[in-house]
């Protein structure tokens, strides 16, 4: 009688045990009226992280979008992310989880040690200038500089500024970080004083001439880096005509044009 007892209480046990939604029941309590709160009651740390930081992901889905099935009964529920996020480079990556490190969590973005080709995935414009104007910036890493997602470090943590008075938030007046080779003017009122350190000599030349030159700002003749404007675009032929023919080049007079005395 007491074996007989004994069996039929195992027997009670094991139906309650797989008739609970843990195993049998699981996809009908997702899909009833409550089963968000069903998948929450289990994934508090998920259903925290999802409902602050989930975005779209918590906006416009649900648990059973992504996750089909539960274990022991589904072994795949974790789907891959391009069966969602597909039409972009940036979705051909292979370890999305390398940068995107919670998938609740999608823009808490931690990047690995030495991280670069992932970042050029979104950021291809930058690729390509350290690709094309090569630089000693062309031979680090992206988190060589950027240790975490949209850090931008201090030109001056690696470089020594060209003069006192350039401090750094007058470096990117001149370079952009990834060409810093390739110089360009961002203001026309760029002072001259940027242009001292570099050009030394020309500066030397035009504080000890006694010629209207030395008044103008580098910028007024040289409004690009590098170039250098022919003496007739401000001055005419100020000479006889018979004078230009024979000198067509100003400068065999005038040895420069930092030093007309």
């Amino acid at each position: 009688m007491t074996l007989i007892l004994h069996k039929f209480i195992l027997l009670l046990v094991t139906l309650c045990l797989f008739s609970s939604p843990l195993y049998g029941s699981t996809e009908a309590a997702e899909e009833s009226s409550d089963g968000e709160a069903f998948c929450n009651s289990c994934h508090e740390k998920q259903a925290a992280a999802i409902a602050g930081e989930g975005l779209a992901h918590q906006a416009e889905l649900t648990c059973r979008h992504c996750h089909h099935g539960h274990k022991p009964k589904s072994f795949d529920n974790i789907p891959a992310c391009h069966l969602c996020h597909e039409g972009k480079t940036h979705y051909n990556q292979l370890q999305c989880l390398n940068c995107h490190r919670d998938p609740h969590r999608p823009m808490q973005i931690k990047l690995p040690k030495k991280a670069h080709a992932e970042c050029m995935a979104c950021h291809h414009p930058q690729g390509l200038d350290l690709a094309q104007d090569q630089s000693y910036h062309s031979q680090l890493v992206c988190t060589d500089c950027h240790a975490e997602h949209r850090f931008m470090p201090e030109c001056m943590s690696c470089h020594k500024s060209h003069a006192s008075e350039i401090t750094e938030q007058d470096c990117q007046t001149c370079h952009a970080p990834h060409k810093p080779l390739e110089i360009l003017f961002s203001s026309t009122e760029t002072p001259t004083e940027f242009c001292t350190p570099c050009h030394a000599e020309a500066a030397l030349l035009l504080t000890a001439s006694r010629r209207r030159h030395r008044e103008l700002k580098c910028l007024e003749c040289h409004a690009q880096h590098g170039s250098v404007p022919a003496c007739r675009s401000c001055h005419g032929e100020p000479h006889a005509e018979a004078m230009h023919v024979k000198f067509p080049e100003c400068n065999s007079c005038h040895i420069s044009a930092h030093n007309l005395n």
